[in-house]
């Protein structure tokens, strides 16, 4: 059995189609085809059962695959480890983030990383809370970012920054006019909402019901560049992250407005599992995101005094 064999094998197991694992590997699908015959071929046992539109596992599939994949994790530790005895810092590290904090929190981390460490390869992928502890447990990514972090077991968290909600209309909106905007200024308004599954909907969902505030939610995204749209075109209003409301955004006509009665913290962290290596390229990294806290902490007297001044005027 060969390593490239493993790889295809894995890739198949989790895509289900020769076409897509070919294009993932640049390869052609008899390529692909022919290698995962070579490995029944050895083995002496057919590992998938082929349709003309989908391929699944057989039984010795399923029993092939855990450790296909604890194979290709040790062959990339013993990489790592060895690359790791070099000076330079070298490697690749996963990464996956909530679109919200990957979007506007991280690009500034991420700038200052690739230009102190350029032999490093970041590969980022957007995905939503569940799916980057999912991926975390499966040690398909290094590195997670999530909103409402949650301890488990398995996971260590470090905080990474922490951000605030607030109310996202447009700048001609009847609530935008209020010197104090309150909670209860949010009742029986059209709302366009985050997921039901995502913890910052939770969030919001658990405090309106605390305050019996309820509203009326038009539409619910994942995406938060569509939410934003929809405030745009006066679709409804949102509770958004404060740091994902941009200069871009102020001059399409949207608006943040701070609550005078409330302040809707959003914890961000870092999370990663416990036990696995963590080579000098992940290291350098968390160092990296590490260093939002001091500088988050160094800019709180200023945040705190903007924060003080009237805001929706």
């Amino acid at each position: 059995m060969e390593l490239y064999q493993m790889k295809l094998f894995v890739d198949l197991a989790n895509a289900g189609n020769f076409t897509k694992v070919a294009n993932e590997n640049y390869v052609t699908q008899a390529a692909v085809t022919l290698q995962i015959r070579k490995l029944e071929s050895e083995l002496g046992v057919r590992l998938f059962h082929r349709t003309t539109r989908s391929v699944t596992l057989l039984e010795a599939g399923q029993r092939l695959l855990p450790y296909a994949r604890e194979i290709l994790q040790k062959a990339d530790e013993a990489s790592l480890a060895v690359r790791d005895t070099k000076d330079e810092v070298t490697g690749l590290v996963r990464i996956a983030s909530v679109h919200s904090v990957g979007l506007y929190e991280m690009p500034p981390y991420i700038k200052h990383f690739l230009k102190k460490y350029p032999l490093v390869s970041l590969r980022i992928d957007y995905r939503n809370s569940d799916a980057i502890y999912r991926a975390l447990h499966d040690n398909d990514i290094d590195i997670g970012l999530v909103a409402y972090p949650s301890e488990m077991p398995r996971l260590e968290c470090i905080p990474f920054l922490s951000d605030h909600l607030v109310l996202v209309c447009q700048q001609n909106h009847v609530l935008a006019q209020k010197k104090k905007l309150q909670l209860r200024d949010l009742e029986g308004q059209p709302f366009v909402q985050f997921s039901e599954d995502t913890p910052t909907r939770r969030a919001t969902d658990a405090i309106m019901a605390e305050h019996g505030i309820s509203v009326n939610v038009r539409m619910e995204c994942d995406n938060i560049e569509v939410l934003k749209q929809m405030v745009e075109i006066g679709f409804g209003i949102a509770l958004l992250p404060n740091h994902a409301i941009t200069d871009s955004d102020r001059l399409s006509g949207l608006c943040g407005l701070e609550l005078a009665d409330m302040r809707i913290e959003r914890p961000l962290g870092i999370l990663m599992l416990k036990n696995a290596p963590r080579f000098k390229a992940m290291r350098a990294f968390l160092e990296t995101l590490r260093s939002a806290q001091t500088d988050q902490s160094s800019a709180a007297p200023v945040a705190a005094t903007k924060a003080a001044a009237p805001s929706n005027k």
